[in-house]
């Protein structure tokens, strides 16, 4: 599973610092980072089988909001593809689609995603990815926000000794400000720990330290986010996976988040979603091969 950015942290940037529009782009064979897109969005295990993965189900917030989801991801040898629709309790519905591609003799890759909200407003990004270093690469390409501006994108990715590291810049091309985030991820032993730097076009910075332990049945997530101007708040999540007796799988999130001066907030949602796998390549029974 693909965990992605912290709620919480990407409040703080859009309310403290990070004043550019920005997407994340997904890494070769990655299934995309928006909320509700890919193999690594917000629903279903993000999976990587090569074959087409089919999930349908519905979620619910525990302080409002809910609605249904369909999502349809696609591996095949060189590209990924996926279609996330979604419809909420008001009847508004949205689109999430993504096409990554990648070539692994010339080592290069493509990445192109739109989302359409319901309110009828859409974003996108696409861009190009090339390969640095076994392990390694660079990306660059633009994302128009739903105000219709355009940020371009560059970001480099390496790995070394267990460790990866991301360094993005966000460049506003008409003032040409730039906004950094650099995340450092770590994973061993069923513990990864999330470290990123958020630095915005006035130079304050925003700071998250994450930590996922694996569980038997999921992953506890706690950690703190520390503002441009010193305050800290921690975050405390809790993440476990069922499967009923129908194959039906349940991602329950109970966690709370504690603000600087102690109150504390109860956070949680649900999502409930049956999945179909079907592999790129089958061989029925009957068929054998010579």
């Amino acid at each position: 599973m693909k965990m992605h950015h912290s709620f919480l942290f990407g409040s703080l940037i859009c309310a403290g610092a990070i004043l550019l529009t920005a997407s994340a782009q997904a890494f070769p064979r990655d299934g995309g980072g928006d909320r509700f897109g890919g193999g690594g969005g917000r629903f279903g295990a993000g999976d990587r089988t090569d074959g087409t993965v089919d999930r349908s189900g519905s979620y619910r917030f525990l302080h409002g909001g809910s609605g249904t989801f369909n999502q349809t991801v696609t591996h095949q040898p060189g590209s990924t593809t996926g279609t996330t629709t979604w419809t909420n309790s008001k009847g508004g519905t949205g689109t999430h689609t993504f096409d990554n591609t990648w070539n692994q003799s010339t080592g290069t890759g493509t990445h192109d995603s739109s989302t359409t909200y319901a309110d009828g407003k859409t974003s996108s990004s696409e861009g190009t990815w090339t390969k640095t270093a076994p392990g390694d690469a660079t990306y660059a390409g633009t994302h128009t926000g739903v105000n219709g501006q355009t940020t371009d994108v560059s970001k480099s990715v390496t790995n070394s000794d267990g460790t990866k590291t991301i360094d993005t810049t966000y460049t506003n091309p008409t003032t040409d400000k730039s906004s950094t985030v650099d995340k450092t991820i770590t994973d061993a032993n069923g513990v990864k720990t999330v470290d990123t730097t958020a630095t915005g076009p006035n130079g304050k910075t925003v700071t998250s330290d994450q930590t996922y332990t694996k569980t038997s049945d999921g992953h506890i997530q706690t950690g703190t986010v520390t503002g441009p101007n010193g305050n800290t708040v921690t975050d405390n999540k809790d993440v476990t996976y069922t499967k009923d007796a129908n194959g039906d799988i349940t991602r329950t999130m109970t966690g709370s988040v504690t603000g600087p001066n102690g109150g504390t907030k109860i956070i949680g949602n649900t999502e409930t979603y049956s999945k179909t796998v079907v592999p790129d390549s089958v061989t029925m029974p009957n068929q054998q091969n010579d």
